[in-house]
């Protein structure tokens, strides 16, 4: 898509007409590009829309930009206004196209389409500039109507912004590179008007810059809720105990992110499927990369995109938005579910649409973002979206050594005696006894059954304090998934070798010895 700049190229090549998508925020900079341009050319610059019943000209009287009403007002349609006595200057009109295609009248478009022909053969330079933060225009006009975009600023340009504003208040970050490089982080995925407006109110709310930081990405955490996506700056989440070879591969991803891989020609890949039961660690997972990675983590939600009154317009806006949050992980939990008859017309083909959009996006864009997909059934994703995935991991029950780091893991979240590198409480054969009892368990029951124990023994008065009977009766108070699912869950797990596994051999003191039944 072209960007605002380019309009200038557009009139030279005879396109009088022009529709511009941008952020509300950015109006009075779209606004002032417009004007200059108007003293450029020596035309005026004109504004409307519904909330105005005059046409309003901007002027700048002592050098400060305002909307003046003219004596024009506007007692029919505007643009019928503007066909029957065209003027000369440069009009923004704004709300011309706020509908749906669906929506939009045969008559409107024929307005349109005749200024744009009535443009070509008057004398009168008479330019239309139609602004919605969405755009979406009828197959009969796209020829004639090109549209630009004012798109969200990439980290450089937040930088720009950023590091001027700590340059006006010096005592905010006091030469703090990290706290500076913090501040850009926060701001991204902003529109630059929106960012400017921000930093300036909530300076009076602050004393560092640790604090303006919170107050922006509760801000932006809450806006970008709406659009289907979850924002955590730094995941805060421990290893994930026994995915060895999973670990290795996201270090080896981690270094690409360096400066010098560019050098070699390398570069982020594309992103990795994470495959496997439920409960299994794969959430887990996704968030130790970005951890990893030092990226932040944007959870996205496929189910909010679809049930969008417009999912199109909510799809666009949301890879505009991740596109400018770069570099970052991108997180889709249980893709699968999200994907469940998507080759169907049963919604009209919007599931078929957006994917087909997404699958686009992802095979197209340069930015360093990485994608995490976790699936439960990898059947149920369109195979040529799973080819865009570099690496598919399968994430299966734990062996015993895993099993051993995820109770410890959560052992030493609640009961003292488990943390640090001091011994452990419990005998190498009791731990046996306890790993054989949770043989087929998920972590996720693991972790639940702990935490229960946890919670009874403060009932009970004695927090902080734990045996392995109490873990021993806990195994019997609940049934394993993979007793109570054993059909579905065996069934995703006889599909492993089409995988790369997370976990290598169980090397651990504590791993299953085969023996031969007959010597």
């Amino acid at each position: 898509m072209r960007q605002l700049q380019d309009w200038i190229k557009l009139i030279d090549q005879n396109a009088p007409i022009v529709a511009l998508e941008y952020q509300t925020p950015d109006r009075m900079a779209v606004l002032s590009q417009f004007y200059h341009w108007g003293e450029a050319k020596s035309l005026p610059v004109y504004v409307w829309n519904p909330g105005y019943s005059a046409l309003q000209q901007l002027v700048a009287p002592q050098g400060k930009l305002i909307l003046q009403p003219t004596t024009q007002t506007i007692e029919q349609d505007i643009l019928q206004s503007l066909l029957d006595q065209p003027e000369p200057g440069i009009y923004l009109l704004e709300g011309v196209l706020n509908s749906t295609v669906a929506e939009m009248s045969q008559q409107r478009c024929y307005q349109l389409l005749n200024a744009y022909h009535q443009a070509l053969w008057t004398s009168v330079p008479h330019y239309w500039v139609l602004p919605e933060t969405y755009v979406q225009l009828p197959l009969e006009l796209q020829p004639f109507i090109p549209v630009l975009s004012h798109a969200l600023p990439d980290r450089p340009q937040v930088q720009v912004i950023a590091t001027q504003f700590c340059n006006q208040h010096p005592w905010l970050v006091k030469d703090d590179s990290e706290a500076t490089q913090k501040l850009i982080t926060a701001c991204q995925g902003l529109p630059v008007g929106e960012i400017e407006m921000v930093l300036n109110r909530l300076l009076a709310f602050v004393d560092s810059s640790e604090q303006l930081v919170q107050l922006i990405l509760e801000q932006k955490i809450n806006k970008l809720w709406g659009r289907g996506l979850e924002y955590i700056v730094e995941p805060d989440v421990p290893t994930a105990a026994g995915l060895d070879l999973l670990e290795r591969r996201l270090e080896a991803i981690a270094a690409l992110l360096r400066p010098e891989a560019q050098q070699y020609g390398l570069s982020l890949p594309t992103g990795m499927v994470l495959w496997g039961p439920p409960g299994t660690g794969k959430s887990l997972s996704a968030k130790l990369a970005a951890k990893k990675m030092g990226l932040p983590l944007l959870a996205a939600n496929w189910g909010v995109l679809l049930s969008s009154s417009n999912p199109d317009r909510a799809l666009k806006e949301f890879i505009a938005v991740v596109t400018s949050l770069a570099p970052c992980v991108l997180y889709w939990d249980d893709f699968d579910k999200g994907f469940a008859g998507w080759d169907s017309n049963a919604d009209g083909g919007i599931a078929r649409r957006l994917s087909a959009a997404l699958l686009t996006w992802m095979q197209e864009h340069q930015e360093p973002i990485y994608t995490i997909a976790t699936v439960n059934r990898l059947g149920l994703l369109p195979p040529e979206l799973v080819r865009r995935f570099e690496d598919i991991f399968f994430v299966d029950l734990p062996h015993e050594g895993a099993r051993y780091e995820v109770f410890n893991l959560h052992l030493a979240k609640y009961f003292p005696a488990f943390r640090g590198d001091g011994q452990s409480p419990w005998s190498d054969a009791r731990w046996r006894r306890l790993l054989t009892e949770y043989r087929i368990c998920t972590p996720a029951e693991i972790g639940n059954a702990v935490r229960r124990c946890a919670e009874e023994a403060f009932y009970k008065g004695k927090p902080g304090q734990i045996e392995l009977e109490d873990l021993l009766e806990q195994r019997q108070q609940f049934t394993p998934a993979m007793e109570r699912e054993s059909e579905q869950m065996q069934a995703i797990r006889n599909l492993a070798t089409y995988a790369r596994p997370a976990s290598g051999g169980d090397r651990s003191k504590f791993a299953y010895v085969y023996r031969e039944l007959f010597e």
